[in-house]
């Protein structure tokens, strides 16, 4: 059975700048606030190296941020934190 043009339509990944959006947004992220923190023109020239670097990682694994959500999501806690002494007050 042949899908029709709008659902494949619908169903791709949402992009923004030839990005998928999640790594599109952190990109943005990665240059909009450290130059609200630092004030300093010449950080958002590191826009280009964060868009760079998202392209590579795009091209080499699309779907590597759902890998990491679903690690982090299903990775039992006490896995992820040191363990804490018990204090008897």
């Amino acid at each position: 059975m042949k899908q029709s043009v709008v659902v494949v339509g619908l169903s791709r990944q949402a992009q923004f700048f030839g990005l998928p959006l999640p790594y599109a947004m952190a990109a943005m992220a990665l240059t909009i606030i450290p130059f609200f923190i630092l004030k300093a023109i010449p950080w958002l020239l590191t826009g280009i190296l964060w868009y760079g670097g998202a392209r590579v990682v795009t091209a080499i694994n699309p779907n590597a941020h759902q890998v990491f959500a679903t690690t982090a999501r299903l990775t039992p806690a006490a896995l992820l934190r040191r363990k804490k002494a018990r204090r008897y007050v």
